[in-house]
């Protein structure tokens, strides 16, 4: 007798990391994907949901919850949530100075454009785990893909508000909510990963990954139990903890 599918939901699902993600789940049928994207036709056909979420935009947030958590989809707890939609300020090309005001304090320095780094990459993403709670599976896996830029102890560059401190901002978020998993004695597991320098868009064709290997790494790591075993680290994806902050340097 075949078992039932397991659920995956994965943002930003059109492109680089999370196109590679939707392909490598829904390539087997263990798995029911669910992806979304600013356009949900640009998502790949075949998938079990296609959903539209703009995240910044809060009644995008607000809706993509409704949905999931209505009608048929409702019957369908989700067993990992991948935080994979993000923003870089560096690609806001019709604002002139946009990332400029969030790069350097001497530079146009604005808290609005760096709020909204914040709002896409790291708060938004957390209330849309948090509308979804109740749909989420008892040892469910809340993953978000972060960056070695979110580092504070490893932080070598000067400024990058907007990006660095977004990223800072969503790995503190998952070791909270690691934090009130633990607390409420629940099964369920929040993890921060870094995927490492890979051949998208952002990190260019010299990088040491492809997004397809990061993917295989994260199917990996969920279906032979390392990821339960995790909760609340910060992940590579060769499966070592990555650097938060070195307590040394608090005092």
């Amino acid at each position: 007798m075949a078992s039932t599918p397991k659920t995956v939901l994965i943002t930003g699902g059109n492109r680089g990391l999370g196109k590679a993600l939707v392909d490598c789940f829904a390539s087997t049928p263990d798995w029911r994907v669910l992806a979304t994207a600013r356009d949900k036709d640009s998502l790949p056909t075949g998938i079990a949901g296609r959903y539209s979420l703009d995240l910044s935009k809060h009644e995008s947030v607000v809706s993509l919850a409704q949905e999931l958590s209505s009608g048929e989809e409702a019957q369908n707890k989700i067993d990992l949530i991948i935080h994979n939609a993000g923003f870089n300020p560096k690609d806001n090309k019709t604002v002139k100075g946009y990332f400029e005001s969030t790069f350097s304090c001497n530079k146009g320095f604005s808290a609005a454009n760096v709020a909204e780094s914040m709002m896409i990459n790291a708060l938004h993403p957390m209330e849309l785990t948090g509308r979804l709670r109740s749909q989420l599976a008892e040892d469910a896996v809340v993953l978000a893909i972060s960056s070695w830029l979110g580092s504070i102890g490893g932080k070598t560059v000067p400024g990058h508000y907007g990006y660095t401190g977004s990223k800072a901002l969503m790995n503190m978020c998952m070791k909270g909510l690691s934090l009130e998993f633990a607390k409420a004695g629940e099964k369920r597991v929040a993890i921060a990963l870094n995927p490492g320098w890979m051949k998208t868009d952002m990190g260019g064709s010299s990088a040491d990954i492809s997004p397809e290997e990061v993917a295989k790494r994260i199917y990996g790591m969920f279906t032979d139990g390392f990821f339960h075993q995790s909760n609340g680290k910060f992940l590579n994806t060769d499966r070592s903890e990555h650097e938060w902050l070195p307590w040394s340097m608090c005092f």
